[in-house]
Parts: C-alpha cells; structure tokens; sequence
C-alpha cells in the first residue's frame, strides 16, 4: 500500500496534521498504535456522567497561546477558567496540619468544557475515517532512493507501506526506542533525538472526584503545594459549572521509587494526603484515578524515568539537508520552535511542516 503521506502518532500533532492535510486535499494516512487516539490527552470519565470527563494529561490552555485558542473556536468547543478564587493550603515537613495562606492569586488559565479530550473527538470528527488506523504500532522504518518503507504490526498482523513523505508525531525520545533510527539517521540526528525528554514523561497525575466542591465552601481556592507528598501540587480539577467536583494532584515521588509500591498503595497515600488538607470531606471521594505516563511504553523511555524533568528543546542547526533528502517532518511539540512541550507547541510544529507541503 502506498500513501502520499503517511502520519505516525494519534496525538493532538497527528491528529492536527491530518486536519490540516485534508483541508489541503492532501492525502494521508495516519497510524497510532494504541487502541484509542488522543496521545498524551487522556481522561478519566466522570462515575455519575460520560460526558463530562478529568483530565490525566494536559489540563490548561495559558492566555498567550493564541493558536490554540484557535483552533479550539474553529471547532465549537468552549473554554472557562481554572478555578482559583480563595485561599491556599501549604503542607511543611513534620506539620500536624497545614498553613492556609490567603488568597491563591489571580493567574489566569484555561480549560477546556468536558475536558481535554473533546478537542481529540472534535479533530477525528472533521477526518476520513478509512485514513485514521488503531493499533497500527510502527515496527521498523527504513528509507529507499524515493520513499520511505514502514513495517507495521496490527494484532499479529505484518503489513508494509510505502511513502514519499513521512509526518513523525511522536516525542523525540519515541523516534528513537520505536523508528529505528540507526537504519535511516545519521549519528549527530540520533543523539539530538535522544537528548531532548519528553514533556510530563516523568510525571504521574492523581484524580479524586466528589459529590460536592466542599473546599470552595470554606474559601479554598482547591489549590495545596507540598513539600512532604506524594503530591507536590493540588488543583481543582471540577467541570466549568462546579456540580462534577473533583482534585487533582501532580505526583512529585521519582518513578524508581514510586514503581516500588502498588497503584492501590499509591492512591491511598495521596487519598490520605487529601485527608491531611481537607479533612474528613476528603474521605467521601466518589472515585479515584491515576494515571503514571512514565509507564507508558509510547510516551516514556529508560532516559524520561530516571532523569530529572526539564523543558524540551531540539536543535535543529545543521540537520536542514539531511531532514530535507529524508522528506520526514518531526511535528510532536518537543520539536516547536515556540511553547516546546505544550498544546501550543504541537500546532506550531505542525504549522510550520505544513508550509512546506504547500511551498
């Protein structure tokens, strides 16, 4: 099977580029190789309502991120405003209860109506169904004279595809634990793609969800910061209208010791860490959800588990030619020029490798 462009990666860049191709009338292929699209945007669903859903991944949109906000409108989704009216709870070693200190500030962010995963739904919406493929993992690329050969592994299933162009919509880091990039890059390429993390590959994130947004009744902005954990930072995580209450938590334990204890032993401890901040309204969670992307074999590697998180940025000096001859674009947002890692940074990326199918 031949495509004039085939897309590697589901994600909001996979998905974003194949909007953008098909406005063009170009035509595509796009390849994911789990079971469902969205990439690092996962939710949990809501226990008393499927339409309203916790984000697990990439919960704001920022005010300066302008092309987002874009695309967003362009699809009809809507978007309120982070919570954040009230005061902070702050947790010091060996404290017996925690500072409440006034007021959380007025930085303002966005969210999206029914969470992140609807921008997900509303892109795939506007796609040809037939070019979008599930479970489609890529186990090996190599590069002819004239096009790119791809094996892919579906259910069992070899298939090989053939390509012109390539569009890469996974984080640098993936390109190289699952493209095979000693077959078709040089050395210096491989090294840049090694070197740059993947944004929020490290981290884990915790959920609960409650009948009720109680700590708004006692003038708690919902926001906590730790120094003690498991949880360094706590939001309110509740739909834009407040009756699905919820929290959410970035969990700051390193992967090699948080992979030591269970799931269940760890949401327990950030239950109990819940407990320490609200008391025993913290106690009524109607469920809880966590989600370790260090453990996701498409989003982190050896290198994201263990090294410290840092802001992705990828050199591109000097790689021009080489990228050129391959006819491969790289459009996950570790490789934007501007808002590397971030929402915003995915569609820079893809903006800018569009331009050059049209150029």
């Amino acid at each position: 099977m031949t495509k004039p462009v085939i897309i590697i990666g589901g994600g909001l860049a996979g998905l974003y580029s194949a909007y953008k191709l098909q406005l063009l009338n170009i035509e595509y292929l796009l390849l994911e190789a789990k079971s469902q699209l969205g990439g690092r945007i996962f939710a949990a669903q809501s226990p008393i309502n499927n339409d309203v859903s916790f984000d697990l991944g990439p919960t704001w949109i920022f005010p300066h991120q302008p092309k987002i906000q874009a695309l967003v409108k362009s699809l009809h989704l809507s978007i309120f405003e982070q919570y954040n009216k009230g005061d902070v709870l702050y947790q010091a070693p060996n404290s017996k209860q925690p500072q409440q200190i006034a007021a959380a500030g007025d930085m303002q962010l966005f969210r999206l109506k029914h969470g992140m995963n609807t921008l997900i739904t509303a892109l795939y919406e506007q796609l040809n169904p037939d070019s979008v493929l599930l479970e489609h993992n890529v186990t090996e690329l190599k590069k002819g004279d004239n096009n790119w050969q791809i094996t892919v592994n579906h259910l069992g299933n070899i298939k090989h595809l053939t390509t012109e162009k390539l569009i890469s919509a996974i984080p640098a880091r993936m390109v190289t634990t699952h493209l095979t990039p000693e077959l078709w890059a040089t050395p210096t390429l491989i090294n840049r793609l090694g070197s740059v993390p993947t944004w929020m590959a490290g981290q884990a994130k915790f959920i609960a969800t409650f009948e009720h947004a109680f700590w708004r009744d006692k003038n708690l902005s919902g926001q906590c910061f730790s120094r003690v954990g498991p949880m360094v930072e706590i939001h309110d995580a509740s739909a834009d209208d407040g009756n699905y209450a919820a929290l959410f938590g970035f969990i700051g334990v390193p992967y090699l010791s948080r992979n030591q204890v269970t799931k269940e032993q760890l949401i327990q401890a950030c239950a109990q860490q819940l407990s320490y901040f609200y008391g025993k309204d913290a106690e009524k969670a109607t469920g809880y959800f966590i989600k370790d992307w260090a453990d996701d074999k498409f989003v982190a590697n050896r290198d994201d588990q263990t090294q410290p998180s840092q802001h992705p940025e990828f050199d591109f000096s000097g790689l021009d030619e080489q990228l050129n001859n391959l006819n491969i674009h790289f459009v996950a947002s570790e490789f934007a020029k501007q808002e590397a890692g971030y929402l915003e940074g995915a569609i820079n990326a893809v903006d800018d490798a569009i331009k050059l199918f049209v150029n």
